[in-house]
Formats: structure tokens, sequence, C-alpha cells
């Protein structure tokens, strides 16, 4: 009989539970036999919160949900065996918490556990902002310097083609002279290309809310995929463009679309390394025009579904910088529109999507 007058002394009262109660946590205390003997109102609140009168000296399986509960009896009783403390953080309910189960010494024995649940979903949010701005303040500093280094190349590149011509010209051979030309015309045109990206990424710490130009969508398209069809990487992927003619002109550069359409396509192209199908498509949606990019590959898996648009994460470990898909991104959103993942295409793989203000008839 003494032991069971003794049960409710150990319910926490008065002071006790008003300090509990002030702690901006969840929190609840359960003895040896698991039964609750303390629990604060931060542990009444949010989705799994009980009344603290309903769970006050219940055993610990009759409060919590039944998987939840036989997860953690083992680790409340290696507690009360060894005296190790335990950690951990988890997702419930769209939140991210931080659990802590603490032993309770009254002398030498571990005669109580206190369980703390701390809500850091906005907090790691925070983090994760700060550590994306850290990431871009490095990419600024990185682009400038690429810019600078790339500039002096591409003089070199242009000089030589130049003088490709002068050659050709001095050839008796017709067919000689023809093709100096055209891969005069090729190298001119491309060394263009990496001037306007490098006086990109020289000016986008100074984006724009809205292009200053317009781009014809069949037209650009058509370009990027002509600078691809010789690639490597698309000798066993079949591209499928879908882009009606009729589509109205759409607010952003040229030369930003195309790269995006290639960056996009290079991206398609190394989640198909045994082959499989690209599938452009465009059409309009209320006042902007979409341009989706669907491949047939692996696809995207839940676990790094977040980090995608990062700068300098790859899954392609030696050969990516991990810097495609969040520059192209931003060559959107620097003209008022945006790229999204939209998940898995109709036939698996990955589908993004370019979104951009229409920007009048073409």
């Amino acid at each position: 009989m003494a032991t069971r007058k003794a049960a409710p002394a150990e319910t926490l009262e008065g002071l006790g539970a008003s300090i509990l109660d002030a702690l901006p946590i969840g929190l609840y205390v359960v003895d040896r036999d698991l039964k609750v003997v303390a629990w604060n109102r931060g542990r009444e609140q949010g989705p799994l919160g009980r009344p603290r009168r309903l769970v006050l000296g219940q055993p610990l399986g009759k409060v919590l949900p039944t998987r939840s509960y036989e997860a953690l009896r083992p680790i409340l009783h290696r507690i009360f065996e060894t005296g190790a403390p335990h950690e951990e953080t988890t997702e419930s309910h769209g939140g991210l918490y931080h659990v802590r189960r603490l032993p309770v010494r009254q002398g030498r024995s571990v005669t109580h556990v206190l369980c703390w649940f701390e809500d850091i979903t906005a907090r790691r949010s925070l983090e994760m902002r700060l550590i994306a701005s850290d990431r871009l303040a490095f990419l600024g500093q990185l682009v400038a310097g690429v810019a600078h280094e790339v500039s002096n190349p591409l003089a070199g590149i242009a000089g030589c083609a130049e003088a490709l011509a002068s050659l050709a010209e001095k050839s008796t051979s017709g067919k000689a002279v023809r093709e100096a030309r055209q891969f005069k015309n090729l190298i001119f045109t491309e060394v263009a290309r990496c001037e306007r990206i490098v006086r990109f990424l020289l000016d986008s710490a100074r984006p724009t809310s809205e292009a200053s130009s317009t781009a014809d969508i069949p037209a650009t398209v058509g370009t990027a995929l002509r600078l691809l069809e010789r690639h490597p990487a698309f000798t066993k992927v079949k591209v499928v463009a879908r882009i009606p003619k009729s589509l109205p002109r759409a607010r952003i550069d040229p030369e930003s679309l195309k790269q995006v359409v290639m960056a996009l396509a290079m991206n398609a192209s190394k989640a198909m390394p045994g082959g499989g199908t690209l599938t452009l498509r465009a059409g309009r949606q209320g006042r902007e025009i979409f341009l989706d990019a669907i491949d047939t590959g692996a696809g995207v898996s839940a676990a790094i579904r977040p980090r995608i648009f990062e700068p300098y994460f790859t899954t392609n470990a030696g050969h990516g910088a991990g810097l495609g898909l969040p520059v192209a991104r931003t060559l959107v959103r620097s003209q008022g529109g945006d790229l999204v993942y939209r998940g898995p295409g109709p036939r698996g793989g990955a589908s993004f999507r370019v979104l951009v203000k229409a920007g009048g008839r073409g």
C-alpha cells in the first residue's frame, strides 16, 4: 500500500509544473514502469498533443500511437539500464524536431527519463537559407574569376578562326575553302555566344525584373538542338520537339533561353547514359509560356530532390560542376520567369518546366 500512496507524489505540481510549462518546448517524464509523471503545456499542443489530465499516471503505451511506442520502448529501457542519453532529429507532420531523452537520477540510480521535443523547423530553414546565401556569394566570386579567365582564350580562338579562314583562301581546293568558311562561321558564332554568356555572368549580380528583349521559342529551341545534334552525349538520345509555331514571343533574352535549353538537354542526357528520349514541349498558360524538358532517365530520388538547384551539388562526381541547373534557374529568374522541377514524366525520368512571360506575337 505504501508504494501505491507514493505514486501521486511523483506527479509534478506547483512551481515545478509551472517551470516546465514555461519552457518553449514539448516535454514529458516517465518512471521506470514507463508511466507518465509529467506532461507540460508544450506537449499538449501540436498535431500529436494530448490534454495533461488524460495522460498523467497513464502507461506511455496508451498515450502514444502504437508504432511510436514500440519504437521508443527499447530506447527508454536502454537509458534506464545504461544511463546514457539519446538524441535524434526527426520529421513529423511536416515539422522537424530535435528530440532529447535524458536520464534523471536519484542517487546513482536512473529513476526517470525526461523526453524533450524542440521544434527546429524554422531554425533549420533559416540555416539552409544562410548556407545557400554563402554558397551563392562564393559562386559570384567564382563567376567573376571564370569570366575574367575565359575572355582571354576566347580572343585566341577567334584569332585562330581568322587564320584558318586566311589559309583556306590560299588553297586551290574549292571544297577546302567551303569547309574552312563553315568552320570559321561556327567558331565565330560560338565565340560570340561565350562572350554573351560571360557578360551575363558579370551582370548577374544586378538582375532585372523583366527581360529587355523577346525570344522566338520555336526558333531558339531549334538553334539549341542543332548545336547539340552532333554532341557525343546525344548519339543514343532521341530528341522529340513539340513546339507550336503559333506561340507568341517570350519575354526573355534569346541567348539566355538557348543556354537554358542546352543546360536542360545536357542534364537529361547525363540521366540517360544508355539512351532514351528527351521531349521538349511548349505551350501557353494564361499570360505565361511554358517549356517542358522531359526525359526517360532514372529520375530524381526524394533524397536529393531538395538539393538539385543548389550550386555545386552534383550526382555526376568527377564529370559535373553542379552549376548547370542553378545557373539556368538564375538566368530565367533574372528575367521575370522561373525554372522548376515538376516530378517524374509520363514514362518515368524527370520533368523540368521553364515559365516565362508572353511578350507579344512573333
